[in-house]
């Protein structure tokens, strides 16, 4: 069972003061009279009443006395209010009951008259009766319907001579405010069974059975979240207002807690079982329901509901839990209408009072006189704390403990360790993240141990040198082995590492200062070196470590801007043949790594080439246009050699063309043609060879 419930506004708890008031009366015990009991209740489910059969057997143990003799002509027995043809018989004969009122309207006195018992004399009563129950809300707790039944059982014996049997099908889930019920089953019907007495005279209790296969089922869709309500039979009203609460409160939650609905809620079931233990209902997340009466309160369904968020799963302390859910409950209630619940005023100098923190239990467990005390009491410990903030300042802090956040690290950071959000982090939350300066005072009121309470000090003047490194760090956080210490409330451990980081808190702003005037972001590795340091070790290395990167972040800065300045193609030209940019990167990738002082002389040479680049621009232009001018020269020169060449050879072959014979040619008929100068061809001569050219080469033929 979880511990998320609402503790009963008291109508359960006047009952149980009344009902022992009645066993307290003389006419029901008395030392001269002895009395033993048989009350058997047998529920019948298909006429929807409880049929009841009181069996009393009257001794008079009193003897004369004084001339005096005592006797007993009437006897009472508790019934509920509406019990219907009461009947009493002894001794084969009718007697004379009358019904008298008491100050529960659930419970009325059947007064058996009979005739005068004497000393020595014994007689037994069978008393009989009927339990209709009542409406839906009525006056009358008594409730006998279709598949339900809550009344109370009365047991009128002394001590070892009283039973209470309570009969009902074996279907039927049993609850009692009583834990002296054993049960037995045989075939299809089971018997409760009670033998205790109260002081030794007689018993009382409130029992609830229930069929849960017999509801009024009906489901209700809300931003995509499905709940089942189950209420009884005879009582649509209850599940149509219920609806109606879950329609409007869930998405009402959603903005006050600043999360979505997280689950873990499947129906929500209409029962009297929890005003049995003392609660107004309870949100029991083994079984995914929340339980309540027939009530229609607004406020009771927003505070279970807002279990979903705020539970034993999230908080260590049950007052964090319940004073957080009746403050959602309200703030819900009052934003869509309605009224909240109106709690008891508590001191905290009363007799029941305890320190909140000692609050133990669970709704599976009774509800006792401490919880009469802690339930308000957490209330108005929660309600102190947070009354000053709007919805958006409680959704953030709430958000923050929810999800298990440290006071001392930025909103939205997970703790690695993740967990419950104990008492002190949720003080250090609301003080650190939600400014309520007023919370230690609120703590030490309400929640703290009188040990608890004396370790404040402490917090205090830890908190405040926390704050000084803080400060002095600029907008880094202290490193994590001073707000691990924080959250750990180890403040000898806190006290001894603040002295080891407080000194680099300078050197830490050196390197932020650096930072901005060289227009450039402090790179991740240089800050989370300092915000994640943990050990001595590494408090020692940052001491050489931070006016290293504060020279780097300055470099490098230099570095960058330097290679920016090279955008004109000369200087572009000089920058690339002297790696400026290159350099810069490396520098960069140097700083990220932590690698200072190789980092430094990265960017210092990028700088150093980037104040050259110009002059090694322009250098190789100039070369380049020299080169260029003898590529020309060379060009020009070449073709001029090759065309002297070609006229030479062409002046040569006209001067020898001009010096050769030139011999006539004769036309002469293919069929005849001979060599000049030369006879008839003779037969099988080929064609005559052709002439050389001049100057080409030794004459051959005639001339």
């Amino acid at each position: 069972m979880g511990a998320a419930a609402r503790r009963s506004g008291g109508r359960w708890a006047v009952a149980l003061v009344v009902g022992m008031a009645l066993l307290g009366q003389p006419a029901l015990a008395d030392s001269g009279l002895s009395i033993g009991g048989r009350s058997r209740y047998v529920l019948n489910p298909k006429a929807t009443t409880v049929q009841a059969t009181v069996t009393v057997d009257l001794r008079n143990t009193t003897p004369s006395s004084g001339g005096y003799f005592y006797f007993y002509n009437t006897f009472a027995v508790p019934v509920p209010a509406g019990a219907e043809n009461v009947r009493a018989r002894s001794n084969g004969s009718s007697l004379s009951v009358t019904l008298k009122r008491t100050d529960d309207p659930s419970t009325r006195l059947a007064r058996v008259s009979f005739p005068k018992l004497l000393y020595g004399r014994s007689r037994t009563i069978v008393l009989t009766f009927e339990v209709p129950g009542e409406k839906p809300r009525s006056r009358d707790s008594t409730r006998v319907g279709p598949g339900y039944a809550t009344f109370a059982v009365y047991g009128v014996g002394d001590e070892g001579r009283n039973s209470v049997e309570v009969v009902a099908p074996a279907k039927m889930s049993f609850e009692a405010t009583s834990d002296d019920f054993t049960s037995t089953q045989k075939g299809s019907t089971s018997t409760h069974t009670s033998t205790s007495t109260t002081g030794g005279e007689g018993s009382w209790a409130v029992v609830s059975l229930r069929d849960p296969e017999r509801t009024d089922e009906k489901s209700v869709e809300v931003n995509g979240v499905s709940v089942l309500l189950n209420g009884f039979q005879d009582d649509p009203r209850w599940s149509t207002f219920v609806s109606g609460q879950v329609t409007k409160g869930i998405p009402e939650l959603e903005q006050l807690v600043g999360a979505k609905w997280p689950g873990g809620l499947e129906r929500i079931r209409e029962d009297a079982s929890p005003s049995l233990r003392g609660y107004d209902g309870w949100f029991d997340p083994s079984d995914d329901e929340i339980v309540i009466g027939e009530q229609l309160d607004s406020d009771l369904i927003f505070h279970e509901l807002s279990h979903a968020w705020v539970n034993g799963d999230r908080f260590d302390q049950r007052w964090v839990s319940e004073g957080l859910a009746q403050v959602l409950a309200e703030r819900a209630v009052t934003a869509t209408g309605g009224t909240p619940y109106t709690h008891p005023k508590v001191s905290r100098g009363s007799k029941q009072a305890v320190a909140l923190n000692a609050w133990n239990g669970s709704a599976g467990s009774r509800s006792d006189v401490v919880d009469a005390y802690a339930y308000p009491a957490a209330y108005a410990a929660t309600k102190s704390l947070v009354s000053g903030l709007d919805d958006t300042q409680l959704a953030a802090v709430l958000g923050a403990a929810i999800r298990g956040e440290r006071a001392y690290d930025p909103p939205g950071t997970r703790d690695t360790d993740g967990g419950r959000t104990s008492w002190s982090r949720w003080l250090d939350l609301l003080e650190t993240r939600a400014g309520v300066e007023a919370a230690p005072k609120v703590f030490s009121r309400w929640v703290l141990t009188g040990e608890e309470r004396a370790t404040l000090a402490a917090r205090a003047r830890a908190r405040t040198a926390y704050a000084a490194v803080d400060r002095a760090d600029g907008a880094w956080l202290p490193p994590e082995g001073l707000r691990d210490a924080m959250t750990a409330w180890d403040f000898d451990r806190a006290g001894a590492v603040d002295a080891k980081v407080a000194p680099l808190g300078r050197a830490a702003t050196e390197v932020q200062a650096a930072a901005a005037r060289a227009g450039v972001e402090v790179p991740d590795a240089v800050r989370t070196s300092y915000e994640q340091a943990e050990q001595d070790e590494q408090y020692t290395a940052l001491a050489k470590a931070l006016p290293q990167a504060a020279t780097a972040v300055v470099a490098v800065g230099a570095a960058e801007r330097a290679a920016a300045s090279t955008s004109n193609p000369l200087s572009a030209l000089g920058a690339t043949v002297l790696g400026v940019e290159g350099n810069a990167s490396r520098a960069t990738a140097l700083l990220d790594e932590g690698r200072y002082p190789e980092a430094t002389s990265a960017a210092k040479d990028a700088t150093r080439g980037a104040d050259r680049a110009l002059l090694v621009g322009l250098a190789m232009v100039g070369a380049l246009l020299l080169l260029a001018a003898a590529v020309f020269w060379w060009v020009r020169r070449f073709r001029a050699t090759q065309a002297r060449h070609r006229a030479e050879q062409q002046a040569t072959l006209a001067a020898l063309a001009t010096a050769a014979p030139v011999h006539p040619v004769h036309p002469v008929h293919p069929a005849q043609a001979t060599q000049p100068g030369a006879g008839p061809e003779l037969p099988g001569a080929g064609p005559p060879p052709p002439l050389e050219p001049a100057g080409s080469g030794d004459a051959q033929g005639s001339p």
